[in-house]
């Protein structure tokens, strides 16, 4: 089974993750997932792709790991474990890596999303597709 990122992972980011009363975060990975493709999918391929033709698995897992990683600590995993209250270490390590996501998920459009659209295991040039934008059309 295919997965952007997996629990070790998260230990890379935060090594203490697992401290906490949960010893799986898998869930929160698959959502987290669920919405890097999604981003994937409304900011790049629904515009220049058939919608229809779009396989999660032809995308190179490592290439999306971080921003999974992000995802899944801002938007599920430190949420869960704040208190909401002030000073809550939780709240601040969920803003730092809301931002991180974004830049992070910005750089990976910017420098090309590698797809294999031919399925052969190997990225070639022709499967490479940047995101910038130089102009601004009017």
């Amino acid at each position: 089974i295919m997965a952007f990122a997996t629990n070790d992972d998260l230990t890379v980011y935060i090594q203490d993750i697992f401290d906490h009363g949960v010893s799986d975060w898998s869930d929160e990975l698959a959502l987290a997932e669920t919405d890097v493709t999604n981003q994937i999918r409304i900011r790049y391929w629904d515009k220049f792709e058939d919608k229809a033709q779009f396989d999660k698995t032809k995308l190179v897992e490592t290439q999306w790991k971080p921003a999974t990683v992000y995802r899944a600590l801002s938007a599920y995993i430190l949420p869960k474990l704040s208190t909401f209250r002030l000073d809550d270490t939780f709240m601040e390590q969920t803003a730092f890596y809301k931002t991180q996501y974004a830049e992070e998920i910005n750089t990976q459009f910017q420098l090309g999303i590698e797809y294999d659209s031919d399925g052969d295991g190997s990225i070639t040039e022709s499967e490479i597709t940047t995101m910038t934008q130089t102009r601004l059309y009017r």
